[in-house]
């Protein structure tokens, strides 16, 4: 099954530099044996996106996890920073009533300590290492709401992570961004004609080629 196609721009962004490798889809879910465990309510898979690995780096840059927001309303820095700096509670069911879902789901191993746990296990597992750079990468910032800072800044976090023998270093990546490191890359090609290694990178060639996109 083909990737989310922000996913798929990510791994572009990565296998096109040096040193990178990416792994998608990996799935990880709280032990059945942590304290806080219930199984009504956590016996479901959450899953990290994509896992970059570079294998020549070391330490927190070595490993890269991304978490894809692919929503077209944009993202909002000072509303999820809120949220994620919160405990995570669940709503109590009423019947004939419909639950929202609650907000700290979407990052799950940023907030609920039993998931959290679960999910540095798979990174170890996976890695060898605790330390790493969580990448949140989104459509876009709200106009109103772009201090990225706010939440790659937060100390609450950034601590939840250092208790548990973590480093953490969180990073919001747009998609202008990653659009834009595509077309530089293509732009200083020294040799034009020779096809690009990625499905994405190969389609942007051709629209260059087609003079849809222009330098």
């Amino acid at each position: 099954m083909k990737e989310d196609i922000l996913e798929q721009l990510i791994e572009d962004y990565y296998v096109s530099k040096e040193g990178w490798f990416v792994k998608h889809n990996i799935k990880f879910r709280p032990d059945k044996n942590h304290k806080d465990y219930i199984v009504k309510k956590d016996d479901v898979y959450s899953d990290i996106d994509i896992m970059a690995i570079n294998v020549l780096k070391n330490g927190i840059e070595k490993v890269h996890i991304i978490s894809c927001k692919s929503w077209q309303g944009g993202f909002g820095v000072e509303y999820w920073t809120k949220r994620l700096e919160l405990e995570a509670t669940y709503n109590e069911k009423q019947i004939g009533k419909f639950q929202k879902r609650e907000s700290w789901k979407y990052f799950r191993e940023l907030v609920s300590e039993k998931w959290m746990d679960s999910f540095l296990d798979i990174i170890y597992k996976e890695t060898g290492q605790k330390d790493f750079t969580y990448v949140i990468a989104v459509t876009k910032l709200k106009k109103k709401d772009n201090k990225k800072e706010l939440l790659e800044n937060s100390i609450k976090i950034i601590k939840r992570f250092n208790n548990k023998g973590s480093k953490i270093n969180i990073v919001i990546l747009t998609l202008e961004t990653i659009v834009n490191n595509i077309n530089e890359r293509i732009k200083n090609k020294l040799t034009k004609t020779t096809p690009e290694s990625t499905d994405i990178g190969r389609i942007m060639q051709l629209l260059y080629a087609a003079n849809i996109i222009k330098e």
